[in-house]
Formats: C-alpha cells, structure tokens, sequence
C-alpha cells in the first residue's frame, strides 16, 4: 500500500446492533440474557433458579472440607470461608485460569473474591447471601481445582 492510501475491507462484515446495557451501581455493564423465564414470560434470575443457599452444617463439613484441605484449601480464620493460592509458569497462564473460572462462575452467579499479581492468583469463597461457606462454594472450589489441574 502506498503512502496516503488507506485500507478498505471489500467485503465488510454485516453491523451488528450494538449490545444492550444498563445502569448498575458499578456504572454501565452488558446485559446477559437468560433462557430462563417465569410463567408469566418474565425472566428470573439464575440464583433463583438454584435455590437459596444454605450455610453447611457440622456433618456437611466433615463430609465435604476433607476432600477440599487435601489439595491445599484452607479456612479463613475470623470469617466462614476457605482461601487458596495458586501459583503460575506466568501471567498468561494466570489470566487463562481465571478467565475460565470467570466463565463457570458467571454461569453458577457465584463469584470469588480474588486477587491477581503476575503468576499469582489468591482465591477466598464464601456465600454472601447465607454468609458463609455453602455448597456453592464447594462445587466452584471444585471446578477451579479441576481448571488448575488442567492448566500445570
């Protein structure tokens, strides 16, 4: 190409309409679509769907937090959740990992708290809406553990 020209597409892609967005208390965010509806056509919330979380009673965590301790899950002293950390060969490995337990977790509408520094990723959960650990956390403890396995 010479100096002064500029590149045209000869067969541009359709446009698509720009995605919906919304006013949330973080600012603007997409709005996800959920297959999910009420009787009425409405849509429900995925949380709604699974049910409320309950805390795990002493016999669900005896049964439960063994498996999750074995592979390096700890719980949080002075709050009802567990914490681990999981180092990468690099940034790039992180960032793969947490992207797809970014994915799973949308899909479960539960999230970590989490935080990121090169080849590092500490990850806390705990179930906000019953404030402490739940069988949410379990399952999601899981699938990362899953991820990371995958991923080393």
């Amino acid at each position: 190409m010479g100096s002064g020209s500029a590149w045209v597409d000869p067969a541009p892609s359709p446009r698509l309409p720009p995605p919906r967005r919304s006013r949330g208390t973080t600012g603007l965010r997409l709005c996800v679509q959920h297959p999910a509806r009420t009787a009425d056509g409405g849509r429900r919330h995925p949380r709604a769907m699974a049910g409320k979380a309950h805390r795990l009673s002493t016999e669900e965590r005896e049964q439960l937090l063994p498996n999750l301790r074995a592979v390096g899950w700890n719980e949080v002293e002075g709050r009802d959740a567990i914490f681990k950390e999981f180092h990468f060969k690099d940034f790039n490995r992180a960032f793969g990992f947490m992207t797809r337990v970014a994915l799973q977790a949308e899909k479960l509408d539960h999230h970590p708290e989490w935080f990121n520094v090169y080849n590092k990723v500490h990850i806390t959960l705990s179930t906000h809406e019953c404030g402490g650990l739940s069988e949410r956390d379990i399952n999601l403890a899981s699938f990362i553990e899953q991820v990371a396995a995958s991923l080393s």
